[in-house]
């Protein structure tokens, strides 16, 4: 008898070698799996379902980058997770502590579920004992109810020791107080999902090719990674002193021919130049979106690569691109001067441009692909970029690419126009242009951040540099004789940066803990909560904002010894928190502005928080919990 971990290399050898039949195999025994760990971030079962479908697909595009097939259970256990806060961060979407048994989709589908979950909820109220448990002891209740595995099998998707699942287990059952009955096991048998035939129907539209490659750097300290086409990267510290790059090719299409016809237009082409800012990058044609003039069909934009790179590094799209014919700076005056070209570059940054290991990821001819939208799922509309979608109809990107590269150290990499962007451990600095959804964690050196947005960026040696000019992103309605803007933020995090930040951006979510050196931080229109737990920093603290929310948490040893001030136009300044704390005696307005602070040296403070019509708030903790 074979075991899973067998079964398991065997079909993934089989899918590699172009059976995509069997990949359902695998479906078949982890999707049940997969929607228990969905089911404990989501609490919702049509997301946990649309979730698990996309893991899925996710796990299939980049399986020749599972260096061992054995462990496929934990390695895609790890792409559910990340599906999941993916998603959580883009529907923002209140976590329930129940599922509701009148919902339409769960009395519809499962109406002797539905009716037994509200018989048991009601008498017993269990799950919501259950959506209390840490989420590690959850995630092995959920798998034992929802899977059928044996705590061995379990162990092994969640990457722990089974003695530690079973001791997980116990300690779930003592909190709840008792175990689920065999109706209440019975009813979330019911409940579980087949995603099989909806995974597969899209797996056999994927046309993929693997590369692995290894590259001689020869004397150069600077690589810079260009991605003419959408590019999902990886980038990690190489073992020896060679760049190595792998990674799969992807392209999508209605049937099998036509994804491998996709496929045929994407190359990888690297080379050594001596100044990559006159060179540039190998050429292609980029998809820059698309119109769809007078209701006719959906156009896409395309530009030679050649033509349009240096426009990442200019940053003039925000001031020039026109509307209608009319320019932001010709309605916004201000943009002219606010948002600042990234030329002249900065000397790293510009030294990392110059002789360079160039190396491209781009197509000879843009690949788009239209389709009947009910003909393409969700998941693979995220995965492929789809860049407009009506209630009919879905166009957008066709070609897609996931790329891992390992570089040796004391290196500095550049990387355009990808995204997301996995960074962990790399002793040597990053660039990043136009890029989205960067996730980075332990730079040695420093790193730079141009019109590229980030997740989270933890243990960085050197400082942090960003400047990002969008105003939120997001989109309008015009609906009931009102037109509205809903520009979204973006959340970002920054955690233990020890060669300080220096943050100017037009609108996100921020949040920054630990940073060590100079803090300057001007976020125009979004919100940003700084968090120092200590003072003997060696630098002082510069935090702004426009119209946007500002919240700077002391520790109360940094409150009683830090001086501080605060400057607002027209804005609200609360400081309830610190008044018995910081001895807030200087205090002065006139007719433009007001000021509050412990010294009236408003030129040499440890902290100086300025907003023009922004809200200003101030919390003091003890050892890191609410004082």
């Amino acid at each position: 008898m074979t075991t899973f971990s067998q079964d398991d290399t065997y079909n993934i050898h089989l899918c590699l070698q172009g059976n995509t039949d069997a990949f359902e195999p695998l479906v078949r025994r982890y999707q049940n799996a997969a929607f228990a760990v969905a089911m404990g971030f989501l609490r919702d079962r049509t997301d946990a379902e649309d979730v698990v479908q996309d893991a899925f697909v996710a796990a299939y595009c980049k399986l020749s980058q599972l260096k061992d097939p054995a462990i496929f259970g934990s390695w895609l256990h790890r792409i559910v997770v990340n599906r999941c806060k993916e998603w959580s961060r883009r529907k923002r979407a209140s976590r329930l502590v129940r599922v509701d048994p009148h919902a339409e989709h769960i009395r519809d589908e499962y109406p002797l579920a539905a009716q037994n979950h509200q018989d048991y909820i009601e008498s017993l109220e269990l799950w919501d004992e259950v959506e209390r448990l840490p989420e590690h002891y959850r995630q092995v209740v959920n798998l034992y109810y929802y899977t059928g595995f044996s705590l061995k099998e379990i162990a092994a998707f969640l990457d722990i020791p089974e003695s530690t699942a079973r001791g997980r287990l116990y300690q779930s059952r003592i909190r709840l107080k008792n175990a689920l009955s065999p109706q209440e096991q019975e009813t979330i048998a019911m409940s579980q999902i087949d995603v099989t035939e909806d995974v597969q129907d899209v797996v056999c539209k994927i046309a993929r090719e693997d590369f692995e490659e290894t590259i001689d750097m020869g004397d150069v300290e600077n690589i810079v990674l260009y991605c003419g086409v959408n590019t999902e990267l990886e980038i990690k510290q190489a073992d020896g002193d060679q760049v190595e790059i792998e990674g799969s090719k992807i392209a999508l299409g209605l049937t099998e021919e036509e994804a491998q016809s996709n496929l045929s237009a994407l190359h990888i082409s690297h080379d050594q130049v001596d100044n990559y800012l006159e060179t540039g990058p190998h050429e292609g044609a980029l998809f820059l979106g698309i119109s769809s003039p007078n209701g006719s069909e959906n156009v896409a934009h395309t530009a030679p690569i050649s033509e349009h790179w240096k426009s990442d590094l200019m940053n003039d799209r925000v001031r020039w691109d026109n509307v209608g014919g009319v320019r932001p700076v010709d309605v916004f005056p201000e943009l002219q001067h606010e948002v600042h070209a990234f030329l002249p570059l900065q000397k790293p940054i510009e030294h990392s441009l110059g002789k360079s290991l160039s190396v491209t990821i781009h197509a000879s001819d843009v690949r788009s692909i239209e389709m009947p939208r009910s003909a393409l799922s969700e998941n693979v509309e995220r995965i492929f970029s789809a860049v407009r979608t009506d209630p009919e109809r879905v166009f957008g990107y066709a070609t897609y690419c996931h790329l891992s590269i390992s570089v040796p150290e004391n290196v500095t990499i550049s990387v355009f126009r990808a995204g997301p962007i996995n960074v962990e451990g790399l002793n040597g600095s990053l660039v990043t242009y136009d890029c989205r959804s960067c996730q980075i964690n332990g730079v040695t050196k420093d790193v730079y951040l141009l019109n590229s947005d980030f997740t989270e960026i933890q243990r960085i040696g050197g400082r942090v540099f960003q400047r990002t000019y969008g105003y939120g992103g997001g989109g309008t309605s015009l609906d009931h004789g009102m037109l509205r803007r809903y520009p979204y933020q973006v959340e970002g995090k920054m955690e233990s940066i020890k060669g300080g930040v220096d943050i100017d951006i037009g609108c996100i979510e921020l949040d920054v803990r630990d940073v060590s050196g100079d803090v300057s931080i001007y976020n125009r229109y979004g919100k940003t909560r700084l968090y120092q737990p200590d003072h003997n920093r060696n630098g002082k603290c510069r935090l702004r904002t426009v119209s946007g929310e500002i919240k700077l948490v002391l520790d109360k040893t940094v409150a009683e010894s830090a001086s501080l001030v605060t400057h607002s136009l027209c804005g609200v300044v609360k400081y309830e928190e610190v008044k018995d704390v910081m001895s807030l005696a200087a205090w002065s307005n006139n007719v433009c502005w007001m000021s509050l602070g412990t010294t009236y040296d408003y030129g040499n403070t440890d902290f100086t928080v300025i907003t023009e019509s922004g809200t200003v708030e101030f919390e003091v903790t003890k050892n890191g919990k609410h004082h």
